[in-house]
């Protein structure tokens, strides 16, 4: 019997998958890179036909692999949301976490149902981009042909979910901060008062189940085309940033996750749910637990932004490997680092604007003078970064007791000098590097799949 995972990462720019064994041990994979859509009036979206064909060219390369399959799991970027037609047709782009495209519906639907109401049941604010509510009623104001064609609106899993097996599906922790969810309860529902306020039939929206929970069997044709083994049974599958706080370790209240990625995200496992205009809140795959989640936008991609702005004669490897620790090491090395950082030009970091606020945020360097060189910039940009990350731990700190330790991951934690960096700005804590992957989530999806059927008596 074919008991291996397949794990898919559809990721904001790149799809990875892994086959992995039961006992997560990863016997291949395989990568694919893809553009999104970024417009210069603040929209982001893609066609979801790029991770299809990303899908299909990364299981070829692992084509001897496949053999072997009995499960598929799905980490998701989220939102990802999309119209969709009756056989899943997506009717437009994917409109992705930081589009910029509805601040005035969120605005108003804020208004209609008081933040109050979504704070206490959703757990969360509408805000453009982050919260599929607003992109819906955005589709609907301005796209009014789209809005009658659509069967249904759905995340990344919705689509990927529907295109395998033909079923609709989606889970709470793609849907917790999409403002339309029951998050404080998590009892797979959607918020009614929510959806009367913002006139959204129930019939739009996909059956919610567990990440975990099996969505159906992969489709004999779509098996065929992907040379997946028939009768693969396909997880429902949830968001890549809760996928890799799970692979992790991050499943008791106070545990402290770091993303160190494109985003920079903290977040930290709760079990019980807190709302807060300051931040999101996911419901964690496990079920009785949540996760907060504090995200800057530009986290590694301020340092994309950086490079291209005022180290354009240095390649990728010789920024990242030689001058940024260069800098950091000058700086931490300095007896007299308190009074370089007192000079420090102020920086504000809202490069890729906020999730937090319906307003559009921009970053900003204050105090700079004819003395400030680009060293000093590259300082004032981390600085602030991590300042603004140790925000939210001040914050949670205040209501729940917090762990000793921090676990991180992303490529900007492996980075020489990160540790310095979090330590004197973001939070005296114990840092640990730890290889955690939404793609290694996704097995672990996959094994509590079959941890759950063989519980069962289930073959």
């Amino acid at each position: 019997m074919s008991r291996d995972i397949l794990a898919v990462d559809v990721g904001t720019t790149a799809l990875k998958i892994g086959v992995f064994s039961p006992e997560l041990e990863k016997r291949s994979e395989a990568a694919r890179r893809y553009d999104v859509n970024v417009y210069g009036n603040g929209r982001a979206d893609i066609e979801p036909e790029k991770w299809w064909v990303a899908l299909g060219k990364a299981c070829a390369a692992i084509a001897g692999s496949l053999h072997s399959v009995g499960v598929i799991s799905l980490s998701v970027t989220t939102p990802g949301l999309l119209p969709m037609a009756g056989d899943g047709a997506a009717l437009g782009p994917a409109i992705l976490f930081f589009d910029g495209r509805s601040h005035e519906q969120a605005r108003a639907i804020r208004k209609a149902v008081g933040e109050k109401n979504f704070l206490r049941e959703t757990c969360n604010l509408p805000v453009s981009g982050g919260s599929s509510l607003c992109s819906i009623l955005w589709i609907r104001e301005n796209q009014p042909d789209v809005w009658r064609a659509a069967a249904k609106f759905g995340h990344t899993n919705t689509y990927m979910v529907k295109r395998l097996t033909g079923e609709w599906a989606i889970d709470p922790s793609t849907v917790s901060i999409t403002g339309l969810y029951n998050t404080a309860r998590n009892d797979l529902t959607w918020n009614q008062d929510v959806l009367e306020a913002a006139r959204i039939p129930a019939r739009m929206l996909p059956g919610l189940m567990h990440s975990f929970a099996p969505a159906g069997k992969i489709l004999p044709a779509t098996a065929a085309e992907l040379g997946l083994p028939a009768g693969c049974v396909v997880l429902c599958g949830g968001n890549d940033a809760t996928l890799s706080a799970l692979s992790g370790g991050i499943t008791e209240a106070g545990d402290i996750n770091n993303v160190c990625g494109t985003c920079e995200i903290t977040n930290v496992c709760l079990d019980r749910p807190i709302g807060s205009p300051n931040f999101n809140i996911r419901c964690h795959a496990i079920p009785g637990r949540w996760l907060t989640f504090f995200i800057m936008n530009t986290g590694g991609k301020a340092l994309e932004w950086f490079q291209s702005v005022f180290c354009r004669e240095m390649s990728e490897p010789e920024f990242y490997e030689t001058y940024i620790p260069s800098v950091l090491r000058r700086f931490f090395d300095a007896a007299d680092r308190d009074r370089l950082e007192a000079e420090l030009p102020e920086y504000v970091p809202f490069l890729g604007g906020s999730r937090y606020t319906t307003e559009r945020l921009k970053a900003g360097f204050s105090g700079v003078t004819l003395e400030t060189t680009r060293e000093d910039l590259l300082l004032s940009l981390i600085r602030g970064n991590a300042l603004y990350q140790g925000l939210h731990l001040k914050e949670i700190a205040s209501r729940v007791k917090l762990g000793s330790k921090v676990t991180t991951t992303g490529g900007g934690a492996n980075i020489p000098g990160y540790i310095e960096v979090k330590k004197r700005w973001t939070g005296d804590f114990e840092y640990e590097y730890r290889d955690q992957s939404s793609l290694h989530g996704a097995a672990m999806l996959g094994r509590m799949y079959l941890e759950n059927k063989l519980s069962a008596g289930r073959p």
